[in-house]
């Protein structure tokens, strides 16, 4: 058994974990007449803007169209642009855009797209460039066959990156198999290594996020219908796997988000198991101590609704980013809004 979290808080009630406090909370992008479905959200800080994206559909998940669409901040997620789209199918071709991963690379905006042709039916992973000359987001072609990123890329000490998602077993049909996406040139939208974490499929949608320490990666996915997560290492920059392996962290069924603060803190968003069988209602971040593994404090970020936003009780698929002393974690409300809450780096030490 590994313990990701302290062993005195895993058996913790909700209503005893703390709330996070000192905190910004804005309301991204909220469903409308032309597009009432909004799910998993991606933000970067790039050019002294946030950007965030999400997947957008009229009625339903991935029924009838389902492009990328954006809105970047200058006042660091205060007040928001007016909507871009990176990607959507203006030619009629079938094509179903979910999800999507940003990459701020050098002075460059990368967009990591997955391409279906029906729900979860991915055939391709694109990459996409922000042309800053005139705010136009081109297509730089394919970088996998049917990967689909749940994760921005990380640079590794051996100078690879390494980018977390589900890949399937052929084009078209569900990735059920949680994957890493490795990139060892100098070209992120040159193509990418596909190397899965298992060879066994997974069940629902194994989404899985990191944690980088030297050559040792440390990968979480999504677990099964009765929630947890599937833990898998790898000693050698994410080149062989072992796992899935017994860990202790409590989880709702659906997706997490993993990463390192600037001073080696580990931290997790994800949603907390919620004892009223609503299991995306309590949405928490956990953190490590400096250069510890184990997470030893959590917090709850949302639990139920938000009656000054309008939004709530469900909060889902975290992302997150940390810039100039904060942590912008941007996340799904009921498939339906976007929101963004702002965290002082300093008091999650």
């Amino acid at each position: 058994m590994i313990d990701l979290i302290n062993p005195e808080l895993v058996a913790c009630d909700a209503e005893s974990l703390p709330w996070l406090g000192t905190r910004f909370d804005s309301l991204v992008h909220r469903a409308d007449d032309q597009y009432r479905f909004l799910h998993d959200n991606a933000i970067v800080c790039h050019g002294g803007s946030l950007f965030a994206a999400w997947y957008n559909c009229p009625q339903g998940e991935i029924v009838g169209e389902s492009c990328i669409r954006s809105r970047s901040s200058r006042d660091r997620g205060r007040t928001w642009s007016p909507v871009d789209v990176i990607a959507a199918d203006h030619e009629g071709r079938g094509i179903h855009y979910v999800p999507v991963a940003f990459c701020a690379w050098g002075h460059r905006l990368l967009a990591f797209v997955s391409n279906m042709i029906g729900h979860d039916q991915v055939t391709h992973c694109e990459v996409l460039e922000l042309d800053i000359s005139n705010d136009i987001w081109r297509s730089r072609g394919f970088i996998a066959e049917h990967f689909l990123p749940n994760c921005a890329p990380i640079r590794m000490n051996n100078g690879s990156y390494i980018m977390f998602g589900r890949v399937a077993e052929s084009s078209a049909v569900k990735p059920a198999y949680p994957a890493a996406a490795l990139q060892d040139g100098d070209d992120l939208t040159a193509p990418w290594r596909i190397v899965r974490l298992s060879d066994k499929k997974l069940p629902l949608h194994p989404e899985s996020t990191a944690w980088i320490d030297g050559s040792c990666v440390t990968a979480l996915v999504r677990g099964g219908p009765n929630g947890g997560v599937h833990l898998f290492l790898s000693r050698d920059f994410g080149q062989t796997w072992e796992g899935p392996l017994a860990n202790n962290l409590p989880a709702a069924n659906s997706k997490l988000y993993a990463g390192k603060l600037h001073n080696g803190q580990r931290y997790l968003v994800w949603n907390w198991p919620d004892t009223s069988q609503q299991r995306r209602n309590i949405l928490v971040i956990g953190v490590s101590r400096p250069g510890h593994d184990q997470l030893d404090a959590i917090w709850r970020i949302r639990h139920g609704a938000d009656a000054n936003l309008s939004c709530g009780p469900e909060w889902s698929y975290p992302c997150a980013v940390e810039n100039e002393g904060e942590l912008f974690v941007i996340y799904t409300s009921e498939k339906k809004h976007s929101v963004l809450t702002v965290i002082p780096s300093g008091i999650i030490r």
